[in-house]
């Protein structure tokens, strides 16, 4: 779905119609003439455990010292949780069952983008016989499928068959790591042709600087996936806001490279020189001199060639990386230099600090287990076996886990690595969070961005799970993160008392529809503060849509303020303010959420509808 248009249409306080009358004189309130103060506690959730894993109890806020960016800060609340916090599937609550503050939260989010077939089959099966004694009376999981786009493919429920039917059913979706091993199978293709192609030149120059095009495109093509994938797990976490409970996300792929295309520089490491192996790629060929190389600077990646041709690359043969010129060459250093410019490690610690500012724990799970990484596997061409060289195996594997653990770690949750059975990793997952200690503190600074947190504790030999830092939302990156948090999960709060009408639709460009949206704000409930002549209230629309495919809108942000002459207050105070937003959305199922903030008196309203587009009469439900 394209992003939503929206035209906005003000009616002034002259133009509210009879209908919109005025509340009974009783409820009528007097205008509001101060700014509210908004104080903000941050929350951090330690998981304490001994020696063994087991969870310890017992401890209170005398054991803990909290620091924020290095300097100690006071704990202001303090509260510890215990219990096992494991079911059975006969104490699963009623699937309608609303959270409470004490439930648990699981999303459990399907990464098919980088999931390879039998990965994803073995990961959901075991999921199946795990997730019921996950879930304890209260607790509910939702299940979301990613692909480019991310779609729920079932909402939070209690309900353990539907979550096993849905479970099954995701195993029929397609997935993509195919697409990227046939990708860097390509790129590895390149890099020997251009390699041979140099050196079949009457002057012979090995591994010339062109030859790392191949490597830059497919680390390009990566890097932008996985910051894409990184964007949709941000606005997942940050939806989060509203849900009451403790939330965690299980992220479930086969890794996500935290340097995109490092494992293909790997591989000019070593076809070029400067590879971690002394004895190169392949067979290890002895009293082969290397003393004949050129220096670095030579208009190349690499040195001067010993003289190989194109007609002594046997395709049934596995070279030895040295018979290719390498030894002091320019690239020993430039590869790895090229390959740090694709990394995501800043992306990473921003989701991190997103999902802390929610109070979200990442746990993630690497589908293919104690399996080798795709780029390792053994089904390529005879020149393309060089890549099976034992550098970029380690390369391919650590880049897959590292975005993983940092992921993981940085939340306090746990990553789940180099097993087959998931289930003691996921069982723990639910431990986590049966037993852990709330330390609060109230911040000094009021503005926005990240800030690192350290736990202490004066017991020793005990380990700590914690969140490694966390974000400080502005008043208005919360208000968004409501709003997400209304469109995805519907849930609302009307302190504004806001009424919201959907009119009918009209036919729109590009088969769109243009969908009125009508804000009936009461005046009674928005704060005003004393002006020249006026009374001055100020708000801020917030607006956001999704549709049936689960592709989201970016969160619309309109200012609208507010003048109210002294002498019409008190009529004002019996009326709305009438508010229409025409939004542009295309036929079929959609979502629409509006947040309205009171900027005076720093109350926010989040509704949410339904509705129905590419009818003559739009249909909304609640």
């Amino acid at each position: 779905m394209t992003n939503a248009r929206l035209a906005c249409t003000l009616l002034p306080l002259a133009l509210c119609t009879p209908a919109l009358a005025a509340p009974p004189e009783t409820m009528i309130a007097p205008p509001s003439f101060h700014t509210a103060v908004e104080v903000n506690v941050v929350n951090v959730d330690v998981r304490v455990t001994d020696a063994g894993g087991r969870p310890v109890t017992g401890l209170n806020k005398r054991d803990f010292e909290l620091l924020e960016d290095g300097k100690r800060v006071e704990i202001s609340n303090f509260d510890a949780v215990g219990g096992t916090g494991l079911a059975t599937p006969s104490a699963a609550t009623s699937p309608a069952a609303p959270a409470t503050e004490n439930a648990w939260n699981l999303i459990v989010f399907v990464d098919n983008f980088d999931l390879h077939p039998a990965n994803r089959t073995r990961a959901l099966r075991q999921l199946q016989s795990t997730l019921s004694r996950l879930l304890a009376p209260g607790d509910r999981a939702m299940l979301v499928a990613y692909n480019l786009g991310a779609k729920v493919q079932l909402p939070f429920t209690s309900d353990a068959a539907a979550i096993d039917e849905a479970l099954a059913k995701m195993e029929g979706a397609a997935v993509n790591a195919d697409d990227a091993d046939r990708r860097r199978r390509q790129a590895f293709s390149e890099i020997l042709t251009i390699q041979a192609a140099s050196l079949a030149d009457p002057q012979p120059l090995p591994c010339p600087l062109r030859i790392a095009k191949p490597a830059h495109d497919f680390a390009q093509s990566r890097r932008d996936e996985v910051l894409r994938s990184l964007a949709t797990l941000t606005v997942l976490v940050n939806s989060l806001s509203g849900v009451p409970g403790r939330k965690a996300v299980l992220h479930v792929s086969d890794g996500l490279p935290a340097t995109p295309g490092e494992e293909v520089f790997q591989f000019l490491a070593e076809l070029c020189g400067g590879g971690s192996g002394t004895g190169g790629i392949g067979n290890q060929r002895a009293g082969v001199k290397l003393e004949d190389a050129k220096e670095p600077g030579d208009a190349g990646y690499r040195p001067q060639p010993r003289g190989l041709g194109a007609n002594d690359l046997d395709p049934n043969t596995v070279y030895d990386a040295r018979l290719f010129g390498l030894g002091a060459y320019p690239a020993a250093s430039q590869a790895p230099i090229d390959a740090s410019t694709y990394s995501v490690a800043k992306e990473l610690q921003a989701l991190v600090a997103h999902a802390n500012a929610q109070q979200v724990t990442l746990y993630t799970l690497q589908a293919s287990g104690a399996e080798r990484p795709a780029a390792s596997e053994g089904d390529y061409g005879a020149g393309d076996r060089l890549a099976q060289f034992q550098s970029i195996d380690t390369v391919a594997r650590t880049n897959a886990q590292n975005s993983l653990f940092a992921l993981a770690s940085g939340t306090g949750g746990r990553a789940i690595l180099n097993v087959n059975d998931f289930g003691p990793g996921l069982l723990r997952m639910r431990q986590d969070f049966a037993s852990y200690y709330s330390l609060g503190f109230v911040p000094e600074h009021k503005e926005g961005g990240e800030h690192r947190l350290q736990v202490r504790l004066k017991r020793r030999g005990l380990q700590l799970l914690y969140p490694q830092s966390y974000r400080y939302k502005t008043v208005l990156e919360r208000a968004v993160d409501r709003t997400l948090a209304a469109l995805f999960y519907g849930i609302e709060d009307n302190p504004l008392k806001i009424g919201l009408e959907v009119g009918e639709q009209a036919p729109g460009p590009n088969g769109s529809f243009a969908v009125p949206v009508r804000l009936r704000i009461p005046l009674a409930k928005v704060g005003v503060l004393q002006g020249d002549g006026t009374y001055e209230g100020s708000l801020r629309v917030l607006v956001a849509t999704r549709g049936a495919d689960g592709r989201t809108s970016p969160v619309r942000q309109i200012p609208v303020p507010i003048h109210i002459p002294h002498k019409e207050v008190l009529t004002a105070l019996g009326q709305f303010y009438v508010y229409t937003l025409t939004i542009q959305l295309p036929p079929g199922e959609q979502w629409v959420a509006v947040g309205v903030r009171d900027e005076v008196s720093a109350n926010t309203s989040y509704l949410s509808r339904a509705v129905t587009v590419g009818t003559q009469a739009a249909s909304a439900r609640p």
